[in-house]
Order: C-alpha cells, then structure tokens, then sequence
C-alpha cells in the first residue's frame, strides 16, 4: 500500500509518500517535494493544481491521499486557500482521499514502536508533518488487518 500524506499551508500542498509492503516502511524519492497554487481566483490554475496533483500520484502509483486536517475557526484556523486546495485534491477521480484528525494520527504514532524522523528518511524537515499523516494512516491500516 502507498500513501501521499499532506499538509495544507496556505496556497501549497506539502507531500510526502511512503509505502508499506511485507511489514517494511519505504520513502521513494518523488520529483517534487510540494505543488503551489499560484492564482487562486481564477478556474484554470486550479484545475492545473487538480491535474499535476492527479498526474503525480499516478506516477507514483499512490493507493490513498491522506489529508491533515485543519481547524475550521479560531486563533488557529486553517487559511481559506488552503481549504480549496482540500477540495481539489477530493476531487481527483480514482484515488481514495481522506482527511485525518489530529486524534487519528496520534493513534497511529502511538501504534508505531519507532516514530520516523523527515531527515533520517531523506526528506526535508518541512516535510515531516505531512510524513507523519502518511505513516499513522499506515500504522492504523495495519492494526485493523
């Protein structure tokens, strides 16, 4: 199974991959590290957003986009283009997307008897949280099994 987790940050979606296979965790390198949505008022940037985003995970052949969810309201709100970036990428045809509480993936990092660290993996420091919501999705599918 392969999953993209990601984390939404004002007009860019931060990714990282990871694959479980036989019980081994594995972080392929992918060509790019985040995808930004330069103009978010006008239809074509984000259906170009929508295509690289799909075109990607294609190419990876991801199984599953799992979101980090952001707070709706209050001091520590998500940015609201971070939220049509969301729904673009729930929009991608024939992939499974899901959008994972804090909650869930404390669940999965609890589960998880190492937790990984972005830098000992090969990727970017900014790229740990979304990391992280890919690893706790895999941890908790794995219990379930």
């Amino acid at each position: 199974m392969r999953a993209c987790g990601v984390e939404l940050v004002g007009n860019e979606a931060i990714i990282s991959i990871i694959q479980l296979e036989n019980g081994l965790y594995d972080v392929p390198k992918v060509r790019t590290t985040k995808l930004i949505l330069p103009d978010a008022i006008n239809t074509d940037p984000i259906k170009k957003f929508q295509f690289d985003f799909s075109q990607l995970m294609k190419d990876y052949k991801v199984d599953t986009i799992v979101i980090r969810q952001r707070a709706l309201k209050g001091k520590f709100a998500g940015n609201p283009l971070s939220f049509k970036l969301e729904g673009a990428i729930q929009l991608i045809a024939d992939i499974d997307v899901y959008v994972l509480s804090a909650a869930y993936i404390k669940e999965g990092l609890a589960r998880a008897q190492v937790k990984p660290n972005a830098r000992e993996v090969g990727l970017k420091q900014f790229q740990e949280q979304a990391m992280l919501t890919a690893f706790a999705y895999l941890e908790n599918q794995a219990a379930t099994k």
